[in-house]
């Protein structure tokens, strides 16, 4: 994300979103009453006919909604932005939807109010990670593969493929080749610059790799290979917790998300010093004892979950807004969708 213009005191913050993460941090910034100004379009006026035809041309032009709604669908190319047209050369008061699409590199003029520390901490969050790669794991053993990618957004589940294996062993070598074929196609057909992860039991992550690297020496210049206990999409959440993983990419959100919420889970399976429930952690923060504050992107958008994250910002405590579909923040939900590592432990 590009930040094109800020000025607070007028509530405008100016950007470009350049990626579908982007879009994702976006449908959690912007929220009903807020004003957004962009590029869209509209069936131009028909002077002198009341009646537009229906198969009336639509013309470019800048317009600004208040919104009322937004909507995101995972793993899509666009967000839709519903609300009142407030400005613009025509239809006043109609009621409009803003697209926006990864890969349309379009301004979006955000007015607010007021802007929560939240909000400006995503932004941030992704100026910071502008440019950063996502990750694909392939998990896989001799009879099925699950590749799914990484993004910041969450885990893209693309193919699930099974080899045709039939007894013991393969019939024949070329059974295993249209079964490395396919997971190729795949990976091939997705047309992203990203790295590969090979995961799974056995011998047969490290076959598809040589395969790979053979067929595809460009694409696999930055493949690795990692053990894991199970193939299909356990393995690629096995991945996520390797630190095999975190090496590769050190920064992708998902991948510290995941982590953070299975080292608190840890700390709390050894009685350490964690909180979790809002009385719970409120009552850390109000203490000086939270290091890192917890909380699900559901709790973070309501105007209880922003007085959360704004005290524990004043009591130097860090913070991170965990993603509520991925399988870190379903954990997180079943814990009140809040907890904390503490800096000490603190006597209940």
């Amino acid at each position: 994300m590009r930040i094109v213009f800020k000025d607070l005191k007028k509530g405008i913050i100016k950007l470009i979103p350049e990626n579908m993460d982007d879009l994702w941090h976006l449908y959690h910034i912007i929220e009903k009453g807020d004003l957004v100004r962009a590029l869209t379009f509209r069936t131009a006026e028909q002077k002198g006919d009341k009646i537009r035809s229906k198969k009336a041309e639509k013309k470019p032009m800048v317009l600004t909604i208040r919104v009322e709604d937004v909507e995101f669908h995972d793993f899509s190319d666009r967000l839709r932005i519903h609300g009142i047209i407030e400005e613009g050369p025509q239809d006043l008061g109609s009621h409009h939807t803003i697209n926006l699409k990864v890969g349309d590199y379009k301004d979006v003029t955000i007015i607010k109010e007021k802007w929560k520390e939240s909000h400006l901490s995503r932004i941030e969050e992704a100026v910071k990670r502008r440019g950063k790669n996502d990750i694909l794991i392939v998990a896989m053993d001799d009879e099925e593969a699950c590749i799914a990618v990484v993004r910041n957004s969450g885990i893209q589940v693309i193919a699930e493929i099974e080899s045709g294996k039939s007894g013991k062993l393969y019939e024949s070598k070329d059974v295993e080749n249209e079964y490395f074929s396919r997971i190729l196609n795949v990976i091939k057909a997705l047309g992203e610059d990203v790295p590969i992860l090979v995961v799974g039991p056995g011998f047969a992550r490290d076959r598809f790799l040589s395969f790979g690297r053979e067929k595809e020496p460009q694409l696999f210049r930055r493949a690795f290979s990692g053990s894991a206990g199970s193939a299909g999409i356990n393995g690629v959440y096995e991945a996520l917790k390797s630190g095999k993983v975190d090496r590769i990419v050190s920064d992708n959100r998902v991948i510290t998300e995941t982590k953070l919420v299975e080292k608190f889970i840890e700390e709390l399976s050894r009685d350490g010093a964690v909180a979790y429930g809002k009385e719970e952690v409120m009552d850390a923060i109000n203490r000086g004892a939270v290091s890192h504050l917890l909380i699900l992107d559901t709790i973070a958008r309501t105007e209880e979950g922003e007085k959360i994250i704004s005290t524990a910002r004043n009591m130097g405590s860090e913070f991170t807004i965990i993603n509520s579909k991925i399988e870190a923040g379903k954990k997180l939900e079943g814990f009140g969708g809040i907890a904390a590592l503490l800096r000490f432990k603190i006597d209940q």
